[in-house]
């Protein structure tokens, strides 16, 4: 099988052309001009000064140590590919500064300090060493694919990742929308327990705000949070060649797609980041979705380069999408839905003609933690146990509870691999069903006379999750 890791799939570069944009996309300019507010506290800035994001990004203030000399151990002085060298990037010791505040505040062996001088990034991590190299890999093939397409270059300043205990994160997050993760702009700080699908979110915002601090862009924030989500879920294969993903945001997608009236896409990207972040729960799917849809049609490049050249014209994108659509944003928006809606349902349950692993899982930080395992099941036979933590089933990585359930919803075969770490160890296991099928039916029908026997109180408790982000699978 192909291995799944993040990265995005774009094209050659586009200028914009000229006039022929329609009406709905000048009314989308003249209210985004109006407001002037394509990203909070932001207007047109320097190069040199950091626009600032949605929840927390951007609006903590920054260390002012940024032009000290020197760098940390191990971190390569100079900047990054196809920039020169950097001479401001490599003064810059935010990323370091916030590293050894993370040692300091944090003592003992919970962490380790690492770093990747070629992409520019500094860790604390309290991951095992097999876990750090494969989310290490993962970025670094992130940060390479998106400095060649989109972002032109990996940052030009260090950016600190810490990969923290739940505990941690739920400290350092405190006060914010999120529980799992965010990016900090001018800390260059992305605090994650998920390095996953959160972790290539929160990465990709710290390698678009490089980008938009570079050009002095403040980009619109459906831009923002639509590229942030669509790599949260992708494969990419030894050829080059890439897929994205579908997620459970799809699901929200095709729901606001059938919907009769209303136009999503021209009065989104119309928002103010106020507006958008106000209907988030339909408009990050939303987003999403439109920027897998460009992808899709091979258009996703040819749409942000014409957003970037053409910027100071249209701030909100909707020129963009009609120069790289070669057709009118109502056009491109019908289109959009009728994609939308021709994809399946994205697989979250476990249902009839599905395999049953047979456990139950919560988060981990490198994967999903085992909490229960069902007697006579695939997972109890072949010797799964309660607190491995399983990192990849059938071929997939699982960084997470939620990416656990995705992976093993739609499982078909008679017998898959499934790799844990139990502890620092690395064991595969292969489930199997075909030859388990009669015993596990004859179990269900002793179960569920049980089950019956039992009063009522006593069933509900049975069946209660010790854990309330642990599901059955």
């Amino acid at each position: 099988m192909r291995s799944v890791v993040a990265v995005t799939a774009v094209m050659a570069l586009a200028g914009i052309g000229p006039a022929g944009w329609s009406a709905a996309s000048a009314a989308a300019a003249a209210s985004n001009d109006a407001s002037d507010d394509v990203t909070p506290g932001v207007r047109d800035r320097p190069p040199a000064t950091a626009p600032s994001g949605p929840g927390r990004k951007g609006q903590a203030p920054a260390p002012d140590d940024r032009t000290r000399d020197g760098g940390g151990p191990g971190g390569r002085r100079g900047g990054p590919r196809g920039e020169g060298g950097a001479a401001a990037g490599a003064r810059d010791m935010r990323a370091r500064t916030q590293q050894e505040k993370w040692r300091e505040d944090h003592p003992g062996d919970t962490y380790r300090y690492l770093d990747d001088p070629e992409h520019r990034l500094v860790f604390a991590t309290c991951l095992d060493e097999t876990s750090h190299a494969d989310m290490a890999r993962t970025l670094a093939r992130q940060a390479d694919q998106q400095a060649a397409t989109l972002f032109d270059a990996v940052p030009e300043v260090e950016v600190f990742i810490a990969v923290a205990t739940p505990a941690d994160v739920k400290r350092a997050v405190a006060g914010s929308q999120t529980t799992e993760g965010m990016y900090e702009h001018p800390r260059r700080r992305i605090v994650t327990s998920d390095i996953g699908m959160v972790l290539r979110h929160e990465f990709t915002h710290a390698m678009h705000f490089g980008h938009m601090e570079r050009l002095g862009q403040p980009h619109a924030m459906w831009v923002q949070e639509g590229l942030a989500s669509l790599y949260e879920r992708y494969e990419l294969s030894d050829d080059g060649s890439i897929e994205f993903l579908p997620t459970a945001r799809h699901n929200v997608a095709r729901t606001v797609a059938a919907r009769r009236g209303g136009t999503p896409i021209a009065s989104m990207v119309a928002m103010t980041p106020a507006q958008f972040m106000a209907a988030s729960a339909d408009l990050y799917p939303v987003a999403r979705s439109f920027m897998e849809f460009l992808a899709d049609t091979g258009k996703l490049r040819r749409w942000y380069r014409a957003y970037v050249d053409g910027f100071q014209e249209d701030r909100t994108g909707a020129r963009a999408i009609e120069v790289a659509c070669s057709a009118p944003i109502a056009e491109v928006e019908q289109a959009w839905r009728t994609w939308t809606l021709a994809r399946p349902a994205f697989d979250v349950t476990v249902g009839r003609g599905d395999r049953v692993v047979g456990v139950e899982v919560g988060d981990a930080t490198d994967g999903a933690k085992v909490e229960r395992v069902r007697r006579g099941t695939a997972a109890h036979r072949a010797g799964i146990r309660t607190g491995d933590v399983i990192v990849r089933i059938d071929g997939a990585e699982v960084r997470s509870a939620r990416e656990w359930t995705a992976a093993s919803a739609g499982l078909k075969a008679p017998a898959v691999p499934v790799v844990v770490r139990r502890g620092s160890e690395r064991i595969e296991f292969i489930l199997r069903w075909d030859e388990q099928a009669a015993a596990g039916d004859r179990a269900r029908s002793v179960a569920a006379v049980l089950d019956r026997a039992l009063p009522a109180s006593e069933r509900e408790a049975s069946c209660t999750s010790p854990s309330a982000r642990s599901t059955w699978t």
